[in-house]
């Protein structure tokens, strides 16, 4: 099964931390049915044991399917960014800047989401985000980007 645990039992502290403190907190993943070979989250939980329910019965069959999380970040268009989305970001190195492309990680020994674009940084580090897709939709992304980051 591809739910990273550590990831997800952080998510679960963030909604318990934000339940708490009156803070609003939306749980989003998104999964990519393996067969289908589309996003479909429609009828989708999550227990807190790490299940992956489809329409309250238990997905039997969970290899065909890759579960992604929100990061909580949106790029500078207001697109949602999840774990192996592929962005642009802008990085400034002596005076100067540059636009690098990477890859959206999860860091279980970080615990954080990460971009790694040949080097690996905390996502919360990065500015000017600008979502270019993901591996799954575009082939063209898997090729360059999943394969160089041995992720397939």
């Amino acid at each position: 099964m591809e739910v990273n645990f550590l990831c997800f039992f952080v998510v679960s502290k963030a909604i318990k931390q934000s339940l708490e403190s009156d803070m609003a907190f939306e749980w989003k993943f998104r999964i990519w049915d393996k067969t289908l070979k589309e996003f479909n989250s429609k009828g989708c939980t999550i227990t807190s044991n790490g299940k992956l329910l489809k329409y309250n019965k238990e997905v039997e069959n969970i290899d065909n399917f890759s579960i992604h999380f929100f990061t909580g970040v949106l790029d500078k268009y207001d697109k949602e960014i999840y774990q192996e989305d592929i962005v642009e970001h802008t990085v400034a190195f002596g005076g100067e800047l540059s636009q690098h492309v990477g890859i959206i990680l999860y860091d279980s020994a970080k615990g954080m989401f990460i971009l790694k674009d040949g080097s690996s940084r905390p996502l919360g580090e990065c500015f000017s985000l600008r979502k270019l897709g993901n591996p799954y939709e575009n082939s063209v992304l898997f090729d360059l980007y999943v394969k160089k980051f041995s992720l397939s």
